[in-house]
């Protein structure tokens, strides 16, 4: 890869630390095992009890991610293009920005695109990448790498956790910091 890399990276899990992220495999197989869940979909929660929830359990992300660092300094040095696409609903938007802004990372974002129509954030990642012709894509949930892998001409990198660490995936680091690494080994300078 020559020129300055277009990098696409998902909020939560990647940019973010989140400890909730361990409870999305398991949830994964009690769907497709015990609810019959075949479908790739993601609960959006519709009245205000759920959104309290929902807003506790993404409020879990207070840490930036191992690796924050290492992705400022790429931007700094103008090797990379950094896009943020997190599929985020459109009530957590004020949440996302005040986080960003709290560890000085908004700047570093060429654009910050957020799930504002409420669509499914698979189906709005894949929207995102294509229209902003990411080369790489990091993303920590296994089911949206699992879809978008091949659907467009980014490469899609896996952050996984402790629980499904042992899948096969060619492209898969614990942290963002090893990512990046990786990415930036395989750049011809």
């Amino acid at each position: 890869m020559t020129g300055k890399i277009r990098l696409g990276l998902d909020f939560d899990g990647v940019v973010a630390y989140n400890p909730f992220r361990l409870v999305r495999a398991p949830w994964a197989f009690f769907k497709n095992r015990f609810l019959g869940v075949k479908k790739l979909s993601f609960f959006y929660p519709k009245n205000q009890f759920e959104k309290m929830i929902w807003i506790i359990m993404h409020d879990s992300s207070i840490l930036p991610a191992r690796g924050s660092g290492l992705l400022r300094e790429l931007v700094d040095q103008d090797l990379i293009e950094v896009h943020l696409i997190s599929g985020r609903y459109s009530f957590l938007d004020n949440h996302l920005y005040a986080w960003l802004d709290r560890f000085g990372l908004r700047k570093i974002f060429r654009s910050i695109n957020f799930n504002e129509q409420d669509k499914q954030p698979h189906l709005f990642k894949e929207t995102v990448i294509k229209k902003l012709g990411v080369d790489i894509f990091i993303e920590d949930n296994w089911d949206i790498v699992d879809y978008l892998d091949g659907r467009s001409k980014a490469q899609i990198y896996w952050i996984y956790n402790i629980v499904d660490r042992f899948r096969p995936y060619d492209r898969k680091y614990p942290y963002l910091e090893k990512a990046l690494e990786a990415i930036m080994g395989k750049k011809a300078v």
